[in-house]
């Protein structure tokens, strides 16, 4: 349009009837009031929050440790016992450990496994646990698995600290952060050095399979000077 036009060629529009928009107090009047109405609702809503009790925390049991030895105590002796192996969802408190014994000199042995076909459900492990207790021996976790049944490839084979068991036993479908080497395979030898006392958890896992799997365990922790 031209700056003299008093009207639009293409629609008639009238020019001389441009103005700013009206505004219906009516409109002004219900903006306000929803407004008011939000605020008032996320008052409550804040209210009801900060008064809710949080949910109580679950304290994981604690596990008894051994006491430390006085320097005059003599050293555990090697004295064999064995503990069953553990589902991953059963809480136990109970550890596989060297017996002391006389006399004083033996070397500390301590047996962890000895099946011929323990069974693994799909998508489950089984741990065993040991405690090495205070002592200036070397110790070893030493043994073998051996799948007997089922697809024994995906079987997985490895060592974890009391701590690091805690983590993993949450989310067992995680890689485990396990210190030493782990392994996977239908056969493993076992040869997992151990630095020191403490509660140890020997797992065999069998989260990657579908289908159950039959395991042969054998596992001891021998100690050497």
């Amino acid at each position: 349009m031209s700056p003299d036009a008093k009207e639009c060629a293409q629609c008639g529009w009238d020019l001389s009837k441009n103005a700013p928009p009206t505004v219906d107090p009516g409109d002004t009047k219900a903006r306000i009031g929803v407004a008011a109405g939000l605020v008032v609702a996320y008052g409550v809503m804040i209210f009801l929050i900060q008064g809710t009790p949080l949910p109580a925390a679950a304290e994981p049991a604690p596990i008894s440790q051994y006491a430390d030895a006085p320097a005059s105590a003599p050293e555990p002796a090697a004295e064999l016992i064995r503990e069953a192996p553990l589902a991953i969802g059963t809480a136990s408190q109970n550890v596989a450990a060297a017996i002391p014994s006389t006399p004083s000199s033996a070397l500390i042995a301590i047996k962890v496994a000895d099946t011929k076909g323990a069974s693994i459900q799909a998508r489950d492990a089984l741990q065993y646990a040991f405690e090495v207790p205070e002592t200036n021996q070397k110790c070893k976790l030493v043994g073998s698995t051996k799948g007997v049944g089922g697809f024994g490839r995906n079987i997985e084979v490895f060592l974890l600290t009391d701590d690091d068991y805690v983590f993993w036993h949450a989310n067992p479908a995680a890689i485990a952060a396990s210190r030493w080497e782990t392994f996977r395979g239908s056969e493993t030898t076992l040869n997992f050095a151990l630095p020191g006392p403490g509660t140890y958890h020997f797992v065999v896992s069998n989260q990657m399979s579908p289908t159950p799997q039959t395991v042969a365990v054998k596992a001891q922790v021998k100690c050497s000077r």
